[in-house]
């Protein structure tokens, strides 16, 4: 999948985003909600990740390897790691906030309230179809950007679901003393979203930032295609694996018979990448001849 598509969604995701900045911070002020205020911290740290994910996707788009010869895995990684970080503050000012509104319970009204419940309508749909598209994406090329892209969208999407019931809850049930705390309710449960997304984003780009060799299953598969081609080299001299930027490359150095032409080497060489390739899925295999 071309990355321009994926930079298109991010596109979207950062207009739709402002426009949700805008709004949720002007109705949380008009209907003294939390979960408003909650949702509008949310939104813009929301944004600050799409908007870095939109840079990323355009960096990636120009398919320039000259600076990066293992491409931009590890570009991705450090984007995702940013985002998580946005993510992290943002649960921990909802929470600060929700943990003093749970012990001063306040009624939630006014005309931000209806204004919100539409709001989170139409953001709900938007942000649906956004995720829609993200999760296609990632289905179809798995990075870590485009994997943190969809966890954003996800929080998003489910953020307008929760948001609304609330809203609806503390506008047509104000009477009953319990919807005090629905909206304290709802901002925890979005900041608990966020800390469970960000932790995700936050392992995975961990991990692909450094590097690491194939689990054990992986090179026993490797070793199956070498034996399958056993009778066309000398000597397995070292096999080397890594996986950067959820990436995998592998490098296998041969020794092949010295008498052998060159045609025939890089025949055998071809026929072990391919069968790599396939049994691995991974991103690039090398052979190396090398000599006794």
């Amino acid at each position: 999948m071309s990355t321009s598509k994926k930079s298109t969604v991010a596109a979207i995701g950062v207009v739709s985003g402002a426009i949700s900045v805008g709004l949720t911070i002007f109705l949380a002020n008009t209907a003294n909600s939390l979960a408003l205020w909650a949702d509008s911290a949310a939104t813009f740290l929301d944004f600050a990740a799409i908007f870095i994910a939109w840079q990323g996707f355009r960096k990636v788009e120009t398919n320039s390897t000259e600076t990066f010869n293992y491409g931009f895995g590890k570009f991705e990684s450090f984007f995702s790691m940013v985002m998580a970080a946005l993510m992290f503050i943002s649960f921990f000012c909802i929470m600060t906030v929700a943990w003093n509104r749970f012990g001063h319970p306040v009624a939630v009204e006014g005309l931000g309230v209806v204004l919100g419940i539409g709001m989170h309508i139409i953001f709900g749909v938007i942000n649906g179809f956004l995720l829609f598209q993200s999760l296609h994406l990632e289905k179809q090329e798995k990075t870590p950007l485009s994997s943190a892209q969809r966890k954003i969208f996800t929080v998003k999407f489910s953020a307008n679901i929760i948001m609304f019931f609330s809203l609806v809850l503390s506008h047509f049930y104000y009477r009953y003393s319990w919807t005090m705390y629905a909206d304290t309710v709802a901002a925890s449960i979005i900041a608990l979203m966020i800390l469970a997304d960000a932790t995700k984003i936050f392992r995975h780009s961990a991990r692909d930032l450094l590097d690491y060799a194939l689990e054990e299953q992986y090179q026993l598969l490797i070793l199956r295609s070498l034996a399958n081609h056993f009778e066309y080299y000398e000597t397995i001299h070292d096999i080397r694996t890594r996986v950067s930027g959820g990436k995998v490359y592998v490098e296998i150095f041969l020794e092949f018979n010295g008498s052998l032409p060159h045609s025939e080497v890089m025949k055998t060489a071809d026929s072990i990448q391919t069968q790599i390739r396939q049994l691995l899925n991974c991103d690039e295999v090398l052979i190396i001849p090398v000599s006794g």
